[in-house]
């Protein structure tokens, strides 16, 4: 008959055609592979429910630094958007009659303190230009920071480090250019030239100069923004696939394991 081999027994098929003791050889056999099956299920079923929390973990933590990252880019672009287009339009024509007022005071030990004061309107221009400056170095830095996250982000920094080319035309209004791009602002400098030249001030600070450039800048950036950091699978990379892998191979062994034991306790 098919399926008896040469020693008498009927290997796998002994639990049919084999006597009572094949049979019940055969049936042991059965359920000793099941209960193999069945650790290992386990086994892989408890690896699975580590692997899944660890991607949880991970996908939590890559949620939170790409919403981070999202929100503070926005803000410092805004930011720096709101001022560039102030400091564009700005009038640097400022009376000159009592704009800059200094003081002398000498104290009981001789020692003496000089205090310059500046009128309203020399002041506002000056704050104009410093809160430009500060909201701008808050970029530079911003992108310099996260430059390492991707490529992209490493171009947007680039972008926003160029000042470095125009350092001297910078510098003669009062604007020093650091080695990464930042800007320092020698106050006393700056207010002199609004006083003496406030056109050439315009023309180096407004529309076709650092303003104009740092919205040129911004609109760079903000047509980046959605692919600036990183995809999961960018940042991760191959251990979601793995995951993803490990996975559906532990479900469809549970699933397997499941309809054998299924499968023998309908038969017997």
């Amino acid at each position: 008959m098919a399926g008896i081999n040469s020693l008498g027994g009927v290997g796998n098929y002994g639990w049919l055609f084999g006597n009572n003791n094949q049979k019940q050889n055969s049936i042991n056999q059965l359920w000793s592979s099941y209960g193999n099956f069945q650790n290992n299920a386990a086994s892989a079923l408890a690896g699975l429910t580590e692997i899944n929390a660890n991607m949880k973990s991970v996908m939590s933590s890559y949620e939170d630094a790409k919403s981070a990252f999202q929100s503070e880019f926005s803000e410092n672009m805004e930011n720096l958007s709101a001022a560039a287009e102030k400091l564009k339009t700005y009038n640097f024509n400022v009376e000159k009659d009592g704009a800059i007022t200094t003081t002398t005071d000498t104290d009981n030990n001789g020692v003496t303190t000089t205090t310059t004061t500046y009128s309203k309107d020399l002041q506002s221009a000056l704050d104009t230009v410093t809160d430009f400056v500060k909201d701008y170095n808050v970029a530079i830095k911003f992108f310099s920071d996260h430059k390492e996250v991707s490529k992209r982000i490493g171009q947007v920094a680039t972008t926003f480090g160029d000042a470095s080319y125009r350092a001297s035309l910078y510098d003669s209004i009062g604007l020093t250019v650091g080695s990464d791009g930042s800007l320092s602002v020698n106050e006393a400098k700056l207010a002199n030239t609004i006083l003496n030249d406030p056109n050439k001030v315009s023309s180096i600070l407004g529309k076709d100069g650092l303003a104009g450039k740092a919205e040129n800048h911004i609109s760079f950036a903000n047509s980046q923004a959605d692919r600036l950091f990183p995809t999961a699978q960018e940042m991760i990379g191959d251990q979601l696939n793995t995951a993803s892998l490990y996975t559906g191979k532990a479900y469809r062994n549970m699933a397997a394991y499941s309809n054998m034991g299924n499968l023998i306790n309908m038969m017997f």
